[in-house]
């Protein structure tokens, strides 16, 4: 039911001001002017305390977690043999009948050099002998660590040769995003952050032109406070970032959530994740020595990785205590 305050023509039944009372409105300073006998302007004013209430408003703080977990392990090996008694003097390789001989290293190269046919370089000599080249890869940037064996002959003429090299890399992280904003109830509120990517369009005329694309943290939400004193929030979280590079500028990878969930007065509720576990295992080997149980280690390298990555989503509503509403 509408009542007016105005004394006008009508059959006056929802009329609250009597003939002789009048009301006037000041836009400029928001002002209701009412004139009348004091027992209707008692009327108006408990009218006014019931109709005039401030919109209540809602403060939504939110927590975006992503943690990180990330486990490498690489494992590898050099095995190479080294024959210099041709470059000091003497006869090169091994008698198989009469004046044969064979001499036996890393390529072509080596074996050039083992028998007088290359010149021996110190730079040149231990890389062409070597039989195994499998080193452990390196991780994010770092490289292995090795340790390296010789074997070798009285006159130092002969030389095996053997490096082991590993690396293991064990990584946390955990990156923390809480954005927070007020809106009145059941007023959509927006608050984001983030970068424009700038990325190249080829037009129809065959030019191209540069355009942008958003990777930001966006949190879209809309709340509405029920008679009990709940909230109801209808929200929707998006979580970008810059990925790889691609054609023209980079990806974009794109974590999101939109739910609608009930949650009491400064309670907290998880409204979603996404988790990921991402393991990969590799072997390099050479075919049949690096099936060889135990001994054929040396013949292959190695590689295990094991990452995962979770999100959380944690919404915390409290609605705001507002003086103007409880006067």
């Amino acid at each position: 039911m509408v009542f007016g305050l105005d004394s006008g023509s009508g059959d006056g039944k929802n009329r609250i001001l009597s003939k002789r009372g009048s009301a006037a409105i000041d836009p400029r300073t928001n002002k209701l002017i009412v004139t009348d006998i004091t027992s209707k302007l008692d009327e108006v004013r408990k009218l006014i305390q019931i109709t005039d209430v401030a919109t209540r408003q809602v403060l939504i703080e939110a927590r975006i977690v992503e943690a990180d977990d990330t486990f490498s392990k690489n494992l590898g090996a050099k095995l190479g043999f080294t024959d210099l008694r041709t470059a000091r003097g003497g006869d090169s390789g091994y008698q198989l009948s009469g004046n044969n001989r064979v001499g036996l290293t890393g390529n072509y190269l080596g074996v050039g050099e083992q028998t007088g046919q290359a010149t021996i370089t110190d730079g040149s000599f231990i890389p062409n002998s070597q039989f195994v080249s499998l080193p452990a890869a390196g991780i994010n940037g770092l490289n292995a660590g090795s340790l390296a064996v010789s074997l070798f002959s009285a006159a130092a003429n002969r030389f095996l040769n053997l490096e082991l090299s590993a690396l293991e890399a064990d990584g946390r992280g955990k990156v923390i995003s809480s954005p927070r904003v007020v809106t009145a109830d059941q007023q959509q509120a927006l608050i984001e952050q983030g970068e424009e990517i700038p990325y190249q369009k080829a037009t129809s005329s065959g030019a191209t032109s540069v355009e942008f694309k958003k990777a930001n943290l966006k949190l879209e939400v809309t709340p509405q406070i029920t008679p009990d004193g709940n909230i109801i929030l209808t929200v929707d979280v998006n979580k970008d970032s810059r990925g790889a590079p691609a054609p023209g500028g980079f990806a974009i990878n794109t974590k999101h959530v939109k739910t609608n969930v009930q949650v009491e007065n400064g309670g907290t509720v998880v409204l979603g994740g996404i988790f990921t576990q991402r393991e990969l295992d590799s072997v390099t080997k050479i075919p049949f020595f690096g099936d060889i149980p135990v001994v054929g280690n040396l013949f292959k390298t190695t590689g295990r990785t094991n990452d995962k990555t979770e999100l959380l989503i944690f919404i915390t509503p409290k609605i705001v205590a507002d003086r103007l509403s409880t006067r």
